[in-house]
Formats: structure tokens, C-alpha cells, sequence
């Protein structure tokens, strides 16, 4: 039975091998332009993001690995 400290101890678990710390990555993906962006956020209190290309809001943040598995990002 696994307890906390094996999900987060890397060691302990035997995934050392398979962990990159370049996945954690946040990008920014606009679902109308279909490509990686570098997202504007007008305003701090909400989570909403414009994409600079088209200006609209269908901005979605994920990590670059999440975005590229879901997306079919290349």
C-alpha cells in the first residue's frame, strides 16, 4: 500500500527515470489561431486569456505536454 511520501518522493516509487521536469512547463494554446501563443491576461482577478494573433479569448493553459497529447500539437 502505497502512503504519502511514495507520491511525492520520486526516488521511492522507481519513476526517476521516466520524470522530466521540462514537462511541467505552462504554454498557452489558442484553439482558434490552432497554434502555441504567448497569451495576454488583461485582467489579474480573472483567468481569462487573449491570444495576441486574434485577439479572442479561447486561450487554454495547460502544460506543453498536456496541450501537445490533446491537441495533436507537433
Amino acid at each position: 500500500m502505497s502512503n504519502f511520501s511514495d507520491l511525492i518522493n520520486i526516488d521511492e516509487i522507481d519513476k526517476r527515470d521516466n520524470f522530466s521536469p521540462d514537462r511541467w512547463e505552462v504554454s498557452f494554446y489558442c484553439k482558434d489561431c490552432k497554434k502555441l501563443v504567448e497569451a495576454e491576461r488583461p485582467d489579474a482577478r480573472w483567468y481569462v486569456f487573449i491570444c495576441p494573433v486574434c485577439k479572442w479569448d479561447r486561450v487554454v493553459i495547460w502544460t506543453y505536454e498536456g496541450l501537445k497529447a490533446n491537441y495533436k500539437i507537433k
